[in-house]
Order: C-alpha cells, then sequence, then structure tokens
C-alpha cells in the first residue's frame, strides 16, 4: 500500500512539473536499500541553479570520496534511459588523462552529471575549449573545473625536459611554459616542490586560456558561468581548490 502511495506521489509531481511547461522533468529514481534514493536529470536540478551551488556539490562529493563514504551509483543504467533525450550536467571538468583521475568517480557523481575532457597534463587544445564552450553555451552549465593532480607523469616529463618519440614533444611543448614559470618564481625548490608549483602554474594557464574565451568569458561577465581549479592528490582521494 504505501508503495503504491508512493508511486501516486511521484506521478503527481510529474504531472505538476510537466503542467509548468517545463522541457525535462525532475525524475527521482528509486533503487532499493543500499543504493541512491534519489537522482535528478533536470534543467531544473538545483545543482545548476549557480556556479557556487554546482561548486558545492562537487565539494560534498569529493568529500564522500575521500571519506569512503561514496553513494551507491548502482542505477547508473536506469540514468540511461533518463538521460537518453537530453543531458543536463551539473558541471563540466577539464583533467588529465591518468587512469587515476576520473572525475565521476572522484566527485562522486553518476552518469551524466558531468561534462568531461581530459587530456594528459590538463594541455588543453582548441577542440576542448570548443568542448567546454559548448558545455556552458548550450547545456547551461554553471562552472568549469581544470583539476590537474599530485605526480602528474606529463608534468614530470616536462620538467626532466628528455627527447621523446611520436607526439609526446608536442604535448610536452604545451606544458613547458608552466614549468618555466615554476623555475623563475621559485629558483630554490627540490624535485618535489619544483613539481607541485609547475602543476599548480599549469592550471592557471589553462584557466586564463578558458577565460580568453569570447563566449565563455561573456558568460562569467554575466554571472552564469565561475572557473575554478583544483589539484587533486592521488595519494588520499581529496582535492585542494586553488
Amino acid at each position: 500500500m504505501n508503495s503504491f502511495f508512493n508511486t501516486l506521489l511521484r506521478f503527481s509531481g510529474l504531472v505538476t512539473l510537466l503542467a509548468a511547461g517545463l522541457n525535462q522533468p525532475l525524475l527521482a529514481l528509486d533503487t532499493g536499500s543500499g543504493g541512491q534514493s534519489a537522482f535528478t536529470t533536470s534543467a531544473i536540478d538545483p545543482r545548476r541553479a549557480s556556479p557556487e551551488a554546482a561548486l558545492a556539490a562537487l565539494k560534498a562529493g569529493n568529500h564522500r570520496f575521500a571519506n569512503s563514504q561514496v553513494v551507491d551509483h548502482k542505477d547508473n543504467f536506469k540514468r540511461v534511459m533518463a538521460t537518453a533525450a537530453a543531458q543536463y550536467p551539473i558541471a563540466s571538468v577539464i583533467g588529465c588523462a591518468d587512469s587515476r583521475t576520473p572525475p565521476e568517480v572522484i566527485f562522486d557523481l553518476g552518469l551524466g552529471e558531468l561534462f568531461v575532457c581530459r587530456v594528459a597534463g590538463v594541455a588543453s587544445g582548441i577542440n576542448d575549449v570548443a568542448s567546454l564552450e559548448y558545455g556552458s553555451e548550450h547545456l547551461g552549465v554553471p562552472l568549469i573545473v581544470v583539476l590537474g593532480h599530485t605526480n602528474c607523469g606529463a608534468m614530470k616529463a616536462a620538467i626532466a625536459d628528455q627527447p621523446l618519440p611520436g607526439s609526446l614533444p608536442h604535448l610536452i611543448d604545451s606544458i613547458r611554459p608552466a614549468v618555466v614559470l615554476a623555475r623563475k618564481e621559485h629558483p630554490n625548490a627540490d624535485a618535489s616542490e619544483l613539481l607541485q608549483a609547475s602543476t599548480k602554474a599549469m592550471i592557471l594557464s589553462e584557466i586564463k586560456k578558458l577565460e580568453a574565451s569570447p563566449v565563455l568569458h561573456e558568460l562569467i561577465h554575466e554571472g552564469k558561468l565561475k572557473i575554478v581549479g583544483g589539484i587533486y592528490s592521488v595519494e588520499d582521494g581529496k582535492v585542494t581548490w586553488l
């Protein structure tokens, strides 16, 4: 009986939302004990209401992850059907391709909740910038996170500055200016300190690159978008925000 009334209430809420003229209803899916009690996939997801709301959601998710309190995402397959017609991610992340740094895991989020670009060393190119412009301008994403991480192999390669095969020199050329800046600002840094400083410099340079985009700049000016940086620790799972 309780199940019947819960279903009726959920259906009534859906009808109300549709009657209000929404393109996509707020969707709640029960997944049983041990799983998420509900998730939203909607343009009116409160986590999309502002850059601050989106950032708070990511901070809360990383706190859960880093403290072994992650939400069970066994409902992810149900999200496939729920997001088939449209996507409403709460944030975009441009991060490293490193296998230890998947944003959805780091921020304890599920399918359809993040708009993600990944490239080694977070050395974004024009296609990455265009993708992030699409995420914010077309999908209405209010937050972009430039996410580096500790112990990054691409950053180490740029610091070592040794001959590399294939297309790797092109990648390292994109990272080298951050290393040069870090060396200039920290002339007495040891190897660990230089790696940390170079990683931070790379993230900050990527933020400036994105802020220079006319599309993103206008959204920032209108208060619809914020771009922030973070460094994920592969040692303890925590994100330090810059």
